[in-house]
């Protein structure tokens, strides 16, 4: 376990901080970690110039001992500085480490530094954050100078929501948003997350009737746990809705509205941008739209087969060398008479090229 604080120069009050069972009175926050967290091997704290020289890093380092180890950052505030802060907080953990942040003696921007960097070693480099601490010294009991100290460590997942509701907005795929729901503690979330999760998994996978069923369920289920539903999973809900609605079918609908909710899904992979989906749902699409209209199952392989036949070669094989009709479609003549049925062809052929 790996502890990055921070020291100032400012006259700490003593107090008694609190977390959870554990009370330590003292100056310095940092002297109280190694208590809260035993298994501390290292705290880094980081210093300016002005701190490397206070009396403040000599009293810690009495106390601390061995486990403090002084980091040296920038005074000032420029652009080039506050990176170069950032860098400081990264590399000073290792791939796979866990750590704790203590943000009680941040100031100004660092704070903000503090939650960026935790969010960016949890991607990058696989690191644990157990906790991102601050102790509340403003927010002590003046009767018994019990200062409480407060986990922040859930906003950090604020991140993960930001690019959840990211690639969800932008690719249309959900999946990260269920992964985040299964992250909660709430079981009761799970029905929603599986929903959610099967709704862009068919959308990928080119299942419509997956998908017109998961979006037809994904109100019910939203309404189920909108009591419990976690605060950043909210901001993105009526989106979800909105996106996601178009494709429900009702239980008792016919084929038709099936091949509705397949159109508005060409769209949505359209606008999405999803290219190679819109023209594969096209196709299959204009498959099941013969099926429909010669009375086929569209859902059943070998009368799709059919519909296929006839675009693929107007209902009718020959034998090449030979010339003598081999197979033909009971459907040949009724298709033959197919309003724009070339067209429709080479559309599904992938020839044609424009009105």
């Amino acid at each position: 376990m790996k502890i990055l604080s921070f020291l100032g120069p400012t006259n700490y009050a003593f107090t008694k901080y609190q977390y959870g069972d554990t009370i330590v009175p003292t100056r310095f926050f940092a002297e109280a970690l190694p208590q809260f967290f035993p298994e501390t091997k290292k705290i880094l704290v980081f210093v300016t110039p002005t701190v490397e020289k206070h009396d403040n890093l000599e009293e810690l380092k009495s106390r601390l001992g061995d486990l403090l180890l002084p980091v040296p950052i920038p005074e000032s505030h420029t652009e080039d500085a506050l990176w170069e802060i950032f860098s400081a907080l990264v590399n000073a953990v290792e791939p796979g480490e866990r750590v704790v942040f203590d943000i009680t003696n941040s100031f100004r921007s660092l704070p903000f530094l503090v939650f960026t960097a935790a969010a960016f070693l949890r991607s990058a480099r696989n690191v644990t954050v157990a906790s991102v601490l601050y102790g509340a010294f403003e927010a002590r009991d003046k009767e018994t100078n019990i200062s409480p100290v407060f986990d922040l460590t859930p906003f950090i997942s604020l991140f993960d929501w930001l690019a959840a509701a990211n690639q969800f907005i932008y690719t249309g795929n959900a999946r990260y948003l269920a992964s985040q729901l299964r992250k909660q503690a709430d079981a009761t979330l799970e029905p929603l997350a599986k929903n959610v999760e099967g709704i862009a998994l068919g959308l990928d996978l080119l299942r419509p009737r997956d998908v017109a069923g998961a979006a037809r369920e994904l109100p019910h289920q939203l309404n189920a746990v909108h009591n419990v539903l976690p605060e950043p999973f909210g901001v993105v809900v009526e989106r979800l809705q909105s996106d996601y609605s178009i494709f429900a079918v009702g239980d008792n609908a016919d084929d038709w509205a099936y091949l509705r909710s397949q159109l508005r899904m060409i769209d949505w992979y359209m606008a999405k941008q999803h290219y190679v989906h819109a023209l594969s749902m096209a196709r299959e699409w204009v498959v099941s739209l013969l099926c429909l209209h010669f009375g086929l199952d569209m859902w059943q392989k070998k009368q799709r087969e059919e519909a296929e036949f006839l675009l693929s070669s107007s209902g009718m094989r020959k034998n090449r060398a030979t010339g003598e009709v081999v197979a033909e479609s009971p459907y040949r003549e009724r298709w033959m008479q197919f309003p724009h049925r070339k067209r429709i062809a080479r559309l599904w052929q992938g020839s044609e090229r424009g009105p």
